[in-house]
């Protein structure tokens, strides 16, 4: 576990991505594209030469822009559509977060991507393998470029935060449903929360505006028109930890029970001697 700085110099516990796992992601990586790119290539093959029966020349380029755009264009808007996650991040628990703890844009994914086939098709991954070697937080080249670095988001949750519903959602809550809300997003909320109020106002709103955004799928209704994100986020976070509570009770309670149960003999009889 190390810490990391935004620009308020606040301080975000964080756990970097192990350089194992890193080489693990990109090898899942790797071999989904090349067999994406394989699929795709043999299909423009067909196309190309036996329905438009184009020269060889333009099919040869034709089919370098194909190879290009999966490597490179595909990665890129993966990441940006998963908030800095790929299937190889997904199966390993990572994610690909900003130097200041933030979701990636266009601008950091664009940046990697296009150094991509650089570090890791042209080298075998050596350069990206070399750069993680030195570097504390196992950055490859792409993500000093970017600003950018991979955690881990199966790392131990944060310190408990209080959480607060605002009066006007009390009802919505009573009847939201939280289905299946990734660990790694529950833990980054929490984070926030506890730091918010060390934040600047615009970087606050930022923040709060795109954890809302990311949360919002996996929350049944969605909240009342003009709820806050920070209010959204405080909501759902309380009603999660009033569930576990509830189920911490009623084990509580059949654990009891159970005891119980054990300690009476059948047919009236005594444990006294």
């Amino acid at each position: 576990m190390s810490t990391l700085v935004t620009g308020e110099a606040v301080e975000l516990s964080i756990q970097p991505a192990a350089l194992a796992a890193r080489a693990l992601s990109c090898l899942i990586d790797y071999i989904v594209y090349t067999i994406v790119n394989v699929g795709l290539l043999i299909a423009m093959f067909w196309l190309l030469l036996r329905v438009l029966e184009l020269n060889e020349l333009l099919l040869g380029s034709v089919m370098t822009i194909m190879s290009l755009s999966v490597f490179v264009f595909l990665p890129m808007i993966i990441e940006v559509l998963t908030h800095g996650r790929s299937l190889g991040k997904l199966i390993l628990g990572l994610r690909v977060v900003r130097d200041d703890g933030g979701a990636v844009r266009i601008r950091h994914s664009f940046i990697r991507a296009i150094l991509w086939p650089f570090e890791i098709l042209s080298t075998g991954g050596g350069i990206a393998a070399l750069s993680g070697l030195v570097s504390a937080q196992s950055k490859r080249l792409g993500d000093y470029l970017a600003g950018t670095m991979a955690v881990s988001e199966r790392s131990a949750p944060p310190l408990p935060v209080r959480t607060h519903v605002a009066p006007q959602l009390q009802n919505w809550l009573a009847q939201t449903d939280v289905a299946g809300l990734p660990e790694g997003l529950h833990r980054r909320i929490v984070q926030f929360l506890a730091m918010s109020e060390n934040l600047g106002p615009e970087s606050r709103w930022d923040r709060a505006k795109e954890l809302a955004t990311e949360l919002n799928p996996y929350v049944a209704p969605a909240p009342p028109e003009g709820t806050l994100p920070e209010q959204f986020l405080s909501a759902i976070i309380h009603r999660l930890r009033a569930a576990e509570f509830d189920k911490q009770q009623r084990r509580s309670a059949q654990s009891r029970a159970f005891r119980e149960g054990v300690d009476v003999l059948p047919h009236g009889l005594s444990l006294s001697r």
